[in-house]
């Protein structure tokens, strides 16, 4: 029902993304070493950790809360801050993917229409209302002692995340002729993939 508003939000989406995260992040590749850029990553996915839990105890999945709690102490502690995978790679603990979102499904809560959000892309109505939750669990809320550093901190994980797919961007943009179409495609296949895992 949103398709109108949809195709102009995904439009402005993709220029802020030509203009600015693809230049920015294209030079922050080739600046910063592929190791240190992983490193980061992991930080920030170490630092998910709440959300993770708190997903997986309301699906009362007990694998994947013992599977976040491990991770946790693993990573935070050998991992030196969450730096290296530690808990994967020495001790065979998988990464959990969990959101509210998910949750949300688990208890029957419909995905509602696709809806594309300002700067942030793709989601459902039942992503962005887990979305919103999800956000008062990130480390960004908890720990960033203000709006401007929260922001900053959120920006730099962006880039540091567009860092490692804008050869794949590229490749997505040039094979689609309804690259609106083939996003939404993508998206609901991956959310559909992420609640049946």
């Amino acid at each position: 029902p949103f398709e109108g508003y949809n195709r102009f939000m995904f439009s402005f989406n993709e220029g802020v993304y030509d203009h600015l995260f693809e230049p920015v992040a294209t030079g922050y590749r080739d600046v910063v070493n592929e190791d240190i850029r992983t490193a980061i990553a992991n930080i920030f996915d170490n630092g998910l950790a709440p959300l993770k839990l708190v997903s997986s105890f309301l699906q009362g999945d007990l694998d994947k809360m013992g599977r976040v709690i491990g991770r946790t102490i693993i990573n935070t502690t050998l991992g030196l801050g969450g730096m290296f995978d530690v808990a994967e790679k020495g001790f065979g603990i998988k990464d959990v993917n969990e959101d509210l979102d998910q949750a949300l499904g688990f208890y029957g809560v419909p995905t509602g229409p696709y809806i594309v959000i300002p700067l942030l892309g793709p989601s459902t109505m039942r992503g962005l209302l887990g979305h919103a939750g999800g956000s008062f669990l990130s480390p960004t809320f908890m720990y960033a002692p203000g709006v401007e550093v929260g922001a900053g901190i959120t920006f730099t994980d962006k880039i540091n995340d567009a860092s490692f797919i804008l050869d794949d961007k590229r490749q997505l943009d040039e094979s689609t002729i309804d690259q609106y179409e083939s996003m939404k495609d993508f998206y609901n296949q991956y959310r559909y993939g992420l609640m049946n895992e």
